[in-house]
């Protein structure tokens, strides 16, 4: 009686064994793209936050006048380059502010830009609002 082996030939061997890197390949390309988009979504989370902490800024100084300005903000334990663009609109009690994000003070390509409205400081008012009618006697 002539026993055969059991087990798998060299040829299927093989062809697990190009299906198995075809596989781990492709898991590979799809974590480093993942990592990437973490790392981008990370930066424009924190350069929103650069541009939010900006525009705050602005407001507290009660910029008015229409001069673009620009600085640098350390965040994350990184430095921040930014430029703030300053227009007038046809309101005249109401001027556009574009704020942009850069990671480098070279770029040209901004990570993002927050665009908002500074209202005149001279004509805002700091009126407080009336209390709530007091509902006792009901």
């Amino acid at each position: 009686m002539i026993r055969r082996q059991q087990g798998f030939t060299l040829l299927e061997v093989l062809v697990a064994v190009a299906v198995l890197g075809v596989a781990m390949a492709a898991i590979i390309k799809a974590s480093s793209e993942m990592t990437g988009n973490a790392v981008q979504l990370r930066d424009r989370t924190l350069a929103s936050w650069v541009a939010s902490n900006v525009l705050t800024e602005l407001r507290i100084d009660r910029v008015w006048e229409t001069e673009d300005r620009d600085g640098e903000t350390r965040m994350a334990e990184r430095d921040w380059y930014w430029e703030a663009e300053i227009q007038s609109t046809p309101n005249p009690a109401l001027r556009r502010v574009d704020i942009r994000i850069f990671s480098d003070p070279d770029d040209t390509d901004a990570i993002t830009v927050l665009t908002a409205l500074l209202a005149d400081p001279e004509r805002q008012e700091m009126d407080i609002p009336p209390a709530p009618p007091d509902d006792e006697g009901l």
